[in-house]
């Protein structure tokens, strides 16, 4: 089927929407249906996903996930934030094609014992950047 817009020979661009449920399994107020994440939401729902899930923990794609839970016992030094960076670029590259243009910024944050992880990144569709924002702790 030939829309209107191509039969006129004018080219129009439709972009790219990503959409996943939220983590949190909401339900929307209005329509009770669970709350849908789009765009910029969801790809930054997914990285934090990657990051959070340590390597070996998904069954069937033990590769999945990043290693930074090693990290997490030592102390904070430049060694120790490169290899966060590392970590984090690697899983990022591997699994997650939406994003480009990544750039990694671990903070050591003393006061709450643990290590605020900051991310910008670009979609591969919309070159406006995106800011995510973890803090990692550990739990046990």
């Amino acid at each position: 089927m030939v829309s209107r817009a191509d039969s006129i020979g004018q080219l129009y661009y439709k972009a790219d929407t990503y959409s996943d449920f939220s983590n949190a399994f909401t339900k929307h107020p209005v329509t009770r249906e669970l709350v849908v994440l789009k765009n910029e939401d969801s790809v930054k729902q997914a990285v934090k996903n990657l990051i959070l899930t340590s390597v070996g923990e998904r069954l069937f794609d033990p590769f999945f996930g990043s290693d930074i839970n090693r990290t997490l016992f030592e102390n904070f030094t430049p060694f120790m934030a490169e290899d966060l960076v590392k970590y984090i670029n690697k899983s990022i590259r591997l699994y997650e094609p939406r994003v480009n243009q990544i750039q990694i910024t671990p903070l050591d944050d003393r006061d709450r014992n643990g290590i605020t992880i900051n991310i910008l990144f670009t979609l591969i569709n919309k070159p406006d950047p995106i800011q995510l924002s973890i803090f990692l702790k550990r739990v046990r």
